[in-house]
């Protein structure tokens, strides 16, 4: 520990005098360069930088103004050339003065026009953006102006010939608060000697000095618009000392744009200058004491602060260094101890910073685990309901509202919508237009399948039958309307019953199948299909009654048995594969049940996943199934036997090696073999080897294709058959899903 400490100090100590110098030399440097050239340049620079800045802020200013006046005059010859706002039209009924009320709303193109105000000389109405009022109603009712007389505003309306820019003055408007307005008055047609009409635009003070930003700009200042009369169209503080005569001469007569006055016994530097397009001046005023006053103690201070700033700077680097490296120094001792080793860079903020990348990469990647997390939450919920696990809806509404999903009504479907292995990439853009439909009597959630072609929706229904199927076909009108690809809907029965949801899938699935006899671009209801017809041989519901008596003994060679007379049944009756796959479902969920009301609260987790059923495409899979099933149920009532792990698992892995091609080979032929109970069997294999021993099977027969595919010309049909499997195409989809391709690309491979 000593050794480390003598080596790690040299290196603190290095850097810390570095970066002493460093600081030492930055203050340094700039203070010698204002000390030199401040004293001469400091009042000159800030002078110019108050006439730049007053500059650009009359430019802007003058702008704002000039620009809404412009505006002004645009909207006023745009009113004299819209036929909707002519004499004639305005005046012939209601209707075309509602036209020409909306032509009026719509000239209202900026926010400082509060309202646009049309009279047609000789009327006795004012066609507003607002509305439509009576010419002695405006100014004596509704706008009541503290500076405009009724008569006057009656005459300058009628007989105004030349554009007017009134000062702001405070209005009074029935059922609202007193208002600053300015109004712009314009005879129209403009520059006409016999006006028709006269348009007012009734200015908000505020907004049109809002472009200019004087709170921020301007907070102890002012800024003034003057009209060629001397008189104060706007000002940003209303002061009624400004409002003289005398104090525009006093402004304008200044011996340049630029001077000092006095207002109010307050100096002011004062900036104006005069539009030569509207002849309003433009005024800025800002204290004398913000702007000159501070240069002249700065320069009489100058040097004496400089050396006294410089004498203490360095001092508090000194000083700060010391004690802010401390930290430092222990977090390097902290980053040592996070990496376990001793820091070998020369500076040891790099390792500093290298530790905290690491720490900020490790927390997106937790915070990236953590969506993915919940997105896999969801789909897990999603499949429980699938699977039949929850009692109520109130059940599920309550859990799925952790992860965002509800049902809001009873009834639930299963909706799978399948597309073609060449239009797969619309995928997503098919799911998230489905989801966009939801609403009203239709609630939906989508699941994650395995299937890359199909998309599962539980849905959520509210309507009656005929509105589901006619609102389902209208989605699949929009869908192929949109996207223009051949989209195949497959719909399952509607339950109210939980535990019938997985059902509603294996309908929805069978409906699917049935595209190629139904057609692939259709909605195919699983009620219009004949897929209960089966053969007489087997009673499903006999079959359910006799298995609910077997199950009530809880013997497990007793259920092993009855399990293993029901899978014969199957192979042998003859039955539809729906059939199979629907008994197979009902079987499985007894199991579920038994185990409940046996062990109430105990995960169903070790009995097979129901929806895989509708990957299976022979009576044979559905058999096999079952039977893992029931290994699954027995190994709940069933104790271990005790046996030597090494000599079992040997003796297993012998009797499969040597039977596997047998095409009835199964694991229920290894647990009567070795006397075993097949629930004990299944799960003592798992725990031994890591995987089930129907895993090792498989893993054994695709070893032996393979080696058969690699040394003989055999036919894949005639290999199938000698490595115990009885269907090629079940073969050929186990083989690919091994290896990664089929058996036929195996061997061109491997040749």
């Amino acid at each position: 520990m000593m050794m480390k400490s003598t080596k790690y100090r040299p290196r603190v100590m290095s850097v810390f005098n570095r970066y002493l110098f460093s600081f030492t030399l930055l203050l340094f440097l700039p203070m010698l360069f204002l000390g030199i050239t401040g004293y001469y340049q400091l009042s000159t620079i800030v002078g110019d930088e108050v006439e730049r800045n007053n500059k650009s802020l009359l430019n802007s200013f003058q702008f704002e103004v000039d620009n809404k006046l412009i505006l002004m005059n645009k909207i006023a010859n745009q009113i004299t050339e819209a036929p909707e706002l002519s004499p004639y039209m305005l005046t012939q009924d209601m209707f075309n003065m509602f036209q020409g009320k909306k032509v009026l709303e719509g000239k209202v193109v900026d926010d400082s026009i509060r309202e646009i105000v049309l009279h047609i000389r000789g009327s006795e109405k004012l066609y507003s953006s607002l509305s439509t009022y009576k010419v002695k109603d405006f100014a004596s009712n509704l706008y009541h102006f503290s500076e405009w007389t009724e008569e006057q505003f009656n005459d300058d309306l009628n007989h105004v010939n030349t554009i007017m820019l009134r000062p702001a003055e405070d209005v009074r408007i029935e059922g609202l608060p007193i208002q600053r307005l300015i109004t712009y008055i314009v005879p129209i047609p403009m520059r006409n000697q016999k006006p028709y009409g006269t348009v007012l635009f009734e200015l908000k003070e505020d907004t049109l000095l809002k472009g200019l930003n004087p709170e921020q700009l301007l907070p102890n200042g002012n800024a003034i618009v003057f009209d060629q009369a001397g008189r104060v169209i706007s000002a940003y503080k209303q002061l009624d000392s400004m409002k003289s005569f005398d104090v525009y001469k006093q402004i304008v007569n200044g011996e340049n744009k630029r001077h000092i006055q006095e207002f109010q016994h307050q100096k002011f530097v004062v900036s104006f200058q005069k539009s030569m397009q509207s002849g309003l001046t433009y005024v800025i005023m800002l204290p004398y004491s913000s702007v000159v006053a501070p240069v002249h103690q700065a320069i009489l201070k100058w040097i004496g602060y400089l050396l006294f700033i410089f004498t203490i700077g360095c001092a508090f680097i000194y000083v700060a260094m010391l004690f802010n490296y401390n930290p430092v120094k222990k977090l390097a001792s902290l980053v040592e101890t996070v990496r376990g080793q001793s820091i070998h860079k020369t500076n040891i903020f790099e390792a500093i910073g290298s530790v905290i990348n690491d720490i900020a990469d490790s927390n997106r990647t937790l915070g990236r685990k953590l969506e993915e997390n919940r997105s896999a939450v969801r789909d897990h919920f999603l499949g429980s309901l699938l699977r039949g696990e929850f009692q109520t809806l109130d059940d599920v509404n309550e859990r799925g509202e952790e992860v965002g999903v509800t049902f809001p009504f009873p009834d639930i479907t299963v909706m799978i919508l399948e597309v073609p292995v060449s239009q797969v990439f619309y995928k997503e853009k098919l799911i998230a237009e489905v989801e966009r439909q939801f609403g009203g009597d239709a609630v939906g959630h989508v699941k994650i399948g395995l299937e890359e072609r199909r998309a599962i929706f539980i849905l959520s229904w509210g309507g009656k039958l005929p509105d589901r199927k006619l609102w389902l076909n209208r989605l699949h009108d929009h869908l192929n309307m949109t996207y223009a690809i051949p989209i195949t809907l497959g719909i399952g029965n509607g339950y109210r019953a939980l535990s019938q949801v997985g059902r509603s899938y294996l309908e929805a699935s069978t409906a699917i199948d049935y595209k190629m006899i139904k057609g692939n671009q259709r909605v195919i209801f699983f009620d219009d299909l004949m897929a209960h017809d089966h053969a007489d041989l087997l009673n499903p519901r006999r079959i359910l009654d006799e298995l609910e008596i077997v199950l009530q003994y809880g013997e497990a060679l007793r259920i092993t048995r009855d399990v293993h007379q029901i899978t014969i049944k199957i192979k042998q009756s003859g039955m539809t594969l729906f059939i199979a796959k629907e008994l197979c479902y009902d079987i499985i969920h007894k199991f579920i049940a038994f185990m409940e009301n046996r062990s109430p609260g105990c995960s169903s987790d070790r009995l097979p996943d129901i929806l895989a059923l509708t990957d299976y495409t022979t009576l044979d899979e559905i058999a096999d199934l079952l039977t893992t099933a029931c290994t699954a149920l027995c190994h709940s009532l069933d104790e271990p036997k005790s046996a030597s792990p090494a000599v079992m698992i040997d003796q297993i892995n012998k009797y499969i090696l040597q039977y596997y091609s047998e095409y009835d080979f199964s694991v229920q032929k290894i647990a009567e073999h070795f006397s075993l109970s097949l629930s004990y069997l299944s799960r003592y294999y798992k725990e031994q080897t890591g995987r089930t021993v129907m895993e090792y099977l498989k893993e054994v027969r695709i070893e032996q294709a393979k080696r058969l595919l690699r040394h003989t010309n055999s036919s894949v049909k005639e290999i199938v058959q000698q490595i115990g499997y009885y269907d090629v195409s079940s073969f050929i989809r186990t083989f690919k899903q091994q290896v990664g391709i089929t058996p036929g690309e195996y061997r061109k491979q491997e040749k």
